[in-house]
């Protein structure tokens, strides 16, 4: 490619960020939104046309299905900070090394994680206490889900690597298509076939594997700032590092947030498969509200990793802003919608009345609040984007997950907190709590990093007036 640009990416360090950013981000919320359709077409099916417990029995799985492979997707989060350096610096050459060593990373890690999650599902299920009736509907789900995980690692970091050069188009174009095809496999092998949880599992491992090759395809073909050969791949040691080194706090503090969701999720069984049925439908429609803003989170991301590259102190200004501004648009109208509809859209996934009533309960607390969340995943986000990324890991660690998990084992097994209403409660205070505490750690970060970048330009000037 003879410049930067083609028709499918834009450049992220001139213009205006305002309307740029806001463009950028849009792609990304809709294929977030997609990725989403995947896991509730599986439940809505499910709740139509398969068996009593099948909503349940998927539902058991998310924390736990994320708790295994949270650690990994937080590598893509690297790739995407490294590649944003990369390309706002113009570095074509640290790019490719870049992309190379984010596929390898991909493609080894998401080999180890399918082959854990299919060998040990029962166990883990087990370590639950997943109730007797779900268990083995939930096994056989989870070891076919974890079958795409490679193509899923696949597609995310791929997809990283594709916002961090600009594009976010083709992934959503890729997406759009992979939506409408799982939703058909869905009704074909569970209304048709009579393949229950099966079915809406192997709908997921196919279109996931098609979403992958594309991906991949546009990488290796796609006319890219930086291009990924198979032939070439390998682990630069400089590139690999810096992934880790910004993606393995994300990754590990997605997988601490899962462990205490599984504490939660856990807690939740106890009260039966109902409320598996209802926590999941509400947890299902939540995840549309954070992913209304959670596309905004990685364009800051992007803008924010390119700008510093560039090292350009107005641009970041503006992409933190920015970015701050349209996830809290988008947070207060998703969560409104939510929180209007909550009875009628848990309904689409389930009719049992206990079940719509744990439902609408989680909805109610969580997403009359969800703009706390908001805050601390854009401070996280953007401090990763500087090039940060311990502080944000320990500063939700010890909020979020910290907390969650001394509430549950200290307040909530008291007689009179021992419901589903004060176990939902542990979101919106721990959200509260580590919000003040990111909004610190960004302005120590943000004074850090201007002082580099000034001191860098100063020292670039100097060179030039004496060249």
């Amino acid at each position: 490619m003879s410049s930067l640009q083609s028709k499918n990416t834009m450049t992220l360090t001139d213009g205006s960020i305002k309307k740029k950013l806001f463009l950028f981000s849009l792609p990304i919320v809709c294929s977030g939104l997609l990725q989403l359709l995947f896991n509730v077409a599986d439940l809505v099916v499910c709740g139509q046309f398969g068996s009593q417990n099948s909503v349940g029995a998927i539902s058991a799985t998310t924390s736990l299905i994320y708790l295994i492979i949270n650690l990994f997707l937080g590598l893509g989060v690297g790739t995407n900070v490294c590649i944003g350096h990369a390309y706002g610096a113009k570095n074509k050459e640290k790019a490719t090394k870049t992309v190379e060593s984010a596929m390898a990373l991909a493609f080894l890690s998401s080999i180890f994680l399918a082959i854990i999650g299919y060998v040990f599902a029962k166990t883990f299920l087990s370590w639950m206490g997943t109730p007797d009736d779900i268990i083995d509907l939930s096994t056989t789900y989870m070891q076919i889900y974890f079958l795409s995980i490679p193509s899923m690692l696949v597609y995310n970091f791929g997809s990283a690597l594709l916002r961090g050069m600009g594009d976010t188009k083709r992934p959503f174009y890729y997406l759009t298509i992979a939506g409408g095809m799982n939703y058909g496999l869905n009704i074909i092998f569970v209304r048709f076939g009579g393949m229950d949880v099966a079915g809406v599992a192997y709908a997921t491992l196919i279109t996931q594997t098609l979403s992958a090759l594309a991906v991949l395809i546009t990488l290796m073909y796609g006319g890219l700032f930086a291009s990924f050969r198979f032939k070439t791949m390998r682990f630069y040691k400089e590139e690999t590092l810096e992934i880790i080194k910004v993606g393995l706090p994300a990754g590990i503090q997605g997988a601490m947030f899962s462990i205490s969701n599984v504490i939660i999720q856990s807690s939740i069984n106890s009260f039966g498969s109902y409320a598996d049925t209802g926590n999941g439908a509400g947890a299902s429609i939540e995840s549309f509200v954070g992913q209304g803003m959670d596309g905004f989170c990685q364009a800051g991301v992007a803008f924010v990793a390119a700008n510093r590259g560039a090292k350009n102190i107005e641009n970041i200004k503006k992409s933190v802003l920015w970015s701050f501004i349209y996830g809290a648009l988008a947070t207060i109208v998703w969560s409104g919608i939510a929180l209007i509809l909550r009875e009628s859209l848990i309904t689409v996934y389930t009719r049992d009345p206990k079940a719509i009533e744990v439902g609408t309960t989680r909805i109610l607390i969580n997403c009359s609040t969800y703009l706390l969340f908001m805050m601390t995943d854009e401070f996280a986000s953007v401090e990763r984007g500087m090039g940060y990324s311990m502080a944000p890991m320990v500063v939700s660690l010890i909020g979020i997950c910290g907390l969650r998990i001394v509430y549950i084992y200290t307040i909530f097994p008291l007689p009179a907190y021992h419901t589903l209403t004060y176990l939902y409660y542990t979101f919106p205070i721990s959200w509260a709590v580590t919000v003040l505490a990111h909004f610190c750690t960004y302005l120590v970060i943000r004074k850090k990093v201007f002082q580099k970048i000034e001191a860098a330009n100063k020292l670039s000037l100097q060179d030039q007036s004496q060249a």
